[in-house]
């Protein structure tokens, strides 16, 4: 008796202290990762908005972002020169970093920029004396914690940012000004040798920040001076994306690489966190500056009318939940915790009907639809640097890429796969887009299988079969012809597209293998060059044919945007020619329009890409919910969501977090388990 007493005092002694623990595990359960202010701060004040992706960005550093849940992620934090004018249709840039619009000298090519006075960077440990000339992962999480106020931005950070730009090997977004400022390209040739020679230093690395680029003026604290190397008319429109946001220098000394996970900036949020497949919150930047939502008269806008003056951000934390599969997301926002869905094959038969319109039931539940043609194009893009199906191919390689852009229903997969949200793609260029030809249809991708199998003949293939099953196969090996295409998801849909490709191949007997992957793991094999083909798609970033053509513009290649890897000295020349020509001067634009037709033809010839469709986006939102325009929104712009709205009274928007409870209570067991084992031990000693 005297042993289970002493014991039982010993349990007791630690008891409180085990409580105390679990306690505070359960409290926080919800808190760790990444940056920002403590979750007890942020999420239990404000207005919430609660949003979804399907898979997480690959990087929340706006030069090394470059898809679009990246670069969305970025536009939280990060900002441009300037920025989409959230109403005006078609889309319109308006300053944002800049005071104003810049000056420019058409015979210099020199554009003048002034910035705003009043833009701040958010308040971060990377400003604070004490961590000068350190990397964060070299002070305790005690100094990391004591942060100092942000600075003021000036036209050095916009400098030093076109120079991080193309300094960084990995960035991946240098194509935006490559071969475009004055000076910047021998500049970076240097920059990135010391990045990644053995011998250089990071300290090699920082100082050669000083030297100066000829494009690249600082004429005072508020301006500075760009100078390009030809005509550039997407100038504005390209510095705009993500690769033109301002960083703070400190900010990436300070960090790092690790700066993906640290964003720095000027923006209206703060990340408070970024749990990694599970979600990303953002909280309301204290120190942003006074701007307010816009204003209008245009009747069309009169939904907004309650939001304009508001000051921005509308919403004082976003809530980016990741749910890799459609259903679980679109159960989630039909029970109304999320703000708006897109919607898979079986959900879009469900919420629609038969007429492409919204069911009543839906209706009756408050719930909305917005359907438009989005500027993008899915397309399956080749490696022409593989033995099989690229270049080193040949005749074969070409006419393997031909037979599989004859073999492909588009009708049919549009119908079936896309339930009619799509129009079949003949041309890079979208509807819609200057550059875009109503009467033109590539004869390399019209859907013919007796044409496809006879390609394959033609170059010497063996080609038997019937019906749906067929076999091609190269005689110099004595096996089947396969090829292996690269999927960004492992969703349903992905899946079920997949078994498509698999019966499309054998209606000519070409043995197509699928991988399916993560986004991120997608973007690493298309960046190494390491698949033979993948399916991919392209949102454009500005209104300009440009933006599309390049994809195939041979100096793009891989890490580049031109993941085909196609390199056309006939395609390049045309290229470069109406890349420099201004769509909105009438004699510019009569010419532009016949380069990109000769192109089509050089792409018609070569068949880098397999061209699948133009996509129409159908999504719904709840009443409550204030997204951009339903028919017309801005495809273009990511820092949106400083003026997305929740009405609060309809959704329960104010304080809307998940509960805690189980995660803690978890914890907590765990935390009680050597409490619970001593009583046990004691109890089995004394009977």
């Amino acid at each position: 008796m005297k042993r289970l007493k002493t014991g039982l005092r010993r349990l007791l002694a630690v008891l409180p202290a085990l409580l105390v623990t679990a306690g505070w595990l359960a409290l926080t359960t919800t808190t760790p990762g990444c940056g920002g202010q403590a979750a007890d701060e942020t999420r239990d004040a404000g207005l919430v908005l609660n949003w979804t992706e399907s898979t997480d960005p690959r990087s929340i550093d706006p030069h090394k972002a470059g898809d679009v849940v990246s670069s969305g992620q970025c536009g939280m934090v990060y900002e441009c020169l300037y920025q989409y004018d959230y109403l005006a249709r078609p889309a319109k840039l308006i300053p944002c970093l800049a005071e104003s619009d810049p000056e420019y000298d058409p015979n210099t090519l020199t554009y003048t920029f002034t910035l705003r006075d009043d833009v701040y960077f958010q308040d971060d440990r990377c400003f604070h004396p004490d961590a000068a000339g350190k990397y964060f992962e070299d002070e305790s999480a005690t100094q990391r914690a004591e942060k100092a106020p942000g600075r003021k931005l000036t036209a050095r950070d916009v400098e030093y940012s076109f120079k991080r730009l193309a300094a960084l090997p990995d960035s991946g977004g240098f194509w935006v000004v490559e071969g475009k400022i004055a000076g910047l390209d021998a500049w970076r040739e240097q920059a990135v040798k010391l990045k990644t020679e053995e011998w250089a230093t990071d300290k090699d690395w920082y100082e050669f920040f000083d030297t100066p680029v000829e494009g690249l003026k600082v004429l005072d604290e508020r301006r500075i001076s760009v100078t390009l190397r030809e005509p550039y008319p997407q100038f504005l429109y390209a510095i705009t994306l993500s690769y033109g946001a301002a960083v703070a220098r400190e900010a990436a000394e300070y960090y790092g690489d690790q700066m993906t996970r640290n964003p720095v900036g000027t923006g209206p949020y703060i990340l408070d966190h970024w749990w990694e497949q599970k979600e990303i919150v953002w909280v309301r930047n204290p120190s942003f500056r006074e701007e307010v939502f816009p204003t209008t008269n245009d009747p069309k806008d009169e939904l907004w009318k309650p939001l304009m003056g508001k000051r921005l951000p509308l919403c004082d934390t976003v809530v980016f939940r990741i749910i890799k599969e459609s259903q679980p997301a679109f159960l989630e926002f039909l029970a109304g915790k999320l703000a708006a869905s897109g919607m898979d094959k079986d959900q879009f038969t469900q919420a629609m009907t038969p007429q492409s319109e919204l069911t009543d039931e839906y209706k009756q539940k408050g719930i909305r639809l917005r359907s438009y043609a989005e500027p993008t194009i899915h397309y399956i893009s080749f490696n022409m640097n593989d033995a099989v199906v690229g270049t080193p191919g040949g005749e074969k390689g070409r006419a393997i890429r031909r037979a599989m852009a004859h073999a492909l229903n588009r009708d049919d997969y549009i119908r079936r796969m896309q339930n009619g949200r799509g129009e079949k793609a003949g041309q890079l260029v979208p509807p819609g887009m200057v550059g875009h030809f109503a009467d033109y249809y590539m004869p390399s991708q019209r859907y013919d299988l007796d044409k496809a199998r006879q390609v394959l003949r033609d170059a010497g293939f063996k080609v038997t079969g019937s019906g749906e099953e067929w076999m091609t196969i190269d005689p110099a090996t004595g096996k089947q012809v396969t090829l292996n295409v690269l999927h960004r998801s492992t969703r349903d849909s992905t899946k079920d597209y997949a078994v498509f490709l698999n019966n499309m191949g054998r209606r000519i007997g070409i043995n197509i293998e699928n991988e399916l992957m993560t986004f991120p793991e997608f973007l690493a094999r298309q960046d190494e060059g390491t698949g033979q083909a993948y399916d991919a798609g392209w949102v454009m970033d500005y209104p300009d044919a440009q933006n599309m053509l390049q994809l195939l513009y041979g100096p793009n290649k891989p890490p580049g945007i031109n993941s085909a890897s196609y390199a056309s000295e006939e395609y390049d020349g045309l290229y470069k020619e109406m890349s420099v020509l201004d769509q909105e001067v009438p004699e510019q634009q009569e010419r532009k329009l016949d380069l990109i037709r000769q192109m089509n033809e050089v792409l018609d010839r070569d068949v880098p890409w397999v061209l699948v469709e133009f996509r129409k986006i159908f999504s719904l939102y709840h009443q409550w919910f204030y997204p951009a325009k339903w028919d017309e929104p801005n495809a273009f712009a990511y820092t949106y969501f400083k003026f997305y709205y929740v009405d609060p009274q309809a959704s329960g928007a104010v304080n809307e977090r998940e509960s805690p409870f189980w995660p803690g209570f978890i914890l907590l067991l765990v935390a009680l388990s050597p409490a619970a084992l001593m009583g046990w031990k004691i109890y089995k000693n004394q009977s």
